[in-house]
């Protein structure tokens, strides 16, 4: 372990939120939900005016918390004071691995990014992974010394166990690889893995355009097809979210195969590197075609350019119509590195999902989120917040 990475980390200033108790209850609730009166506190939590007051004097005695101005209570009640956390010192760092590059983000205890980074990986052997994630993480932190940090939120496209060992990662290539124990081994701080989706609906639940409600879906586009579901506000845990459950369901779109030989599923029409292998026949290149060439060619007006993005986006409507049927959501929030194609397409999406599904069918709204990799660093940022502050014990 590198001394100098110990001393940096334990000059950091402790955080002066509690930790366990009716405080640390109190804390979550302004982190999640506030500002909010006492009697608001008590009617969330619980408690009796009694015990909110001897939960929050220390609080704003540490300065952890403030009282904001009076306001007049519902209707013509008696004024009241909110009261807001004061979280300029408390920052959580978050880190998405791609098989090219690391990203990251530190944060705010709301997500709110201060500062973002990127770095390309030479390659994607553990080792090297887990010194550009480390390196990242202390260039992240030395941006704002004094700050006390919560710990480390790690997202990765693979099945990840509840110690931070990645049991399968395909797109990295890695098998049963312990990433949580090598980062805290070289950062000497509190560090979580999650599975990049499962990150990304974490902060979409929490701050997105679904955290009112109760029940949605997500589906991302890019190099792999990624979902997740949330229930009564609780995401459902898949048996491996190493295998995306809607990755190879058959669409019957297209003659294309993916790579697990199955023809016409839903990757292989929508994942980047088959929709990139149809740009390239059809803009007459070779193997290098971006997906910002094929976007291009379409807003041009090029046929078979715009054959190939149209083709995507009905298969896009048509994986969400089955999202739809089967899951129930009341929203879906559409969103991944290929968003590109459902945006230039959207009235190909509507129509492919509307023709799939029954005439009377509950309405769902589709949020289709144009993103880049910082957002999915955001929400391993998130995932720190949740493991780190939130179920803090």
């Amino acid at each position: 372990m590198d001394d100098q990475t110990v001393t940096a980390a334990a000059v950091r200033p402790p955080s002066l939120l509690p930790s366990r108790g009716t405080g640390h209850q109190v804390v979550v609730e302004l982190l999640l939900h506030g500002p909010l009166t006492r009697g608001e506190l008590g009617l969330a939590l619980g408690l009796t005016p009694g015990s909110v007051t001897r939960a929050v004097r220390p609080l704003l005695d540490a300065g952890v918390a403030a009282e904001l101005d009076v306001v007049l209570g519902p209707g013509l009640g008696r004024p009241v004071t909110p009261i807001e956390l004061v979280l300029d010192r408390d920052v959580v760092v978050g880190v998405k691995i791609t098989a090219a590059r690391v990203w990251g983000v530190v944060a705010g205890l709301r997500a709110e990014v201060l500062h973002e980074a990127s770095v390309e990986l030479p390659s994607t052997d553990p080792v090297v992974v887990a010194d550009a994630v480390a390196d990242i993480v202390r260039q992240l932190l030395s941006q704002c010394p004094d700050t006390a940090v919560h710990g480390v939120g790690v997202s990765v496209g693979g099945q990840v166990d509840g110690a931070g060992r990645v049991r399968t990662a395909p797109l990295l290539g890695w098998v049963d690889v312990d990433l949580g124990g090598a980062l805290r081994q070289r950062l000497a701080l509190p560090v979580v893995v999650d599975n990049d989706v499962v990150s990304l609906v974490r902060a979409e639940r929490w701050l997105g355009a679904a955290r009112d409600l109760d029940r949605f879906a997500l589906v991302t586009i890019g190099a792999g097809l990624g979902y997740a579901l949330v229930v009564d506000r609780v995401i459902l845990e898949l048996p491996s979210s190493a295998r995306s459950p809607i990755a190879h369901v058959p669409l019957g779109i297209g003659d294309g195969v993916c790579d697990e030989g199955h023809r016409g599923c839903a990757s292989s029409v929508l994942a980047t590197a088959a929709v990139l292998a149809r740009a390239a026949g059809a803009l007459g290149r070779g193997g290098d075609v971006s997906l910002d060439d094929l976007l291009a060619a379409h807003a041009s007006g090029h046929a078979e350019a715009t054959a190939v993005v149209e083709e995507a986006a009905e298969a896009l409507g048509a994986l969400l119509a089955l999202v739809a049927d089967l899951a129930w959501p009341r929203a879906i929030v559409v969103t991944g590195d290929g968003i590109g194609l459902a945006l230039a397409s959207r009235d190909v999406v509507d129509a492919a999902m509307r023709a799939r599904r029954a005439a009377d069918a509950e309405p769902v709204t589709v949020d289709l989120q144009a993103t880049g990799f910082t957002r999915w660093a955001r929400g391993a940022a998130v995932a720190a917040v949740e493991t780190f502050v939130v179920g803090a014990r």
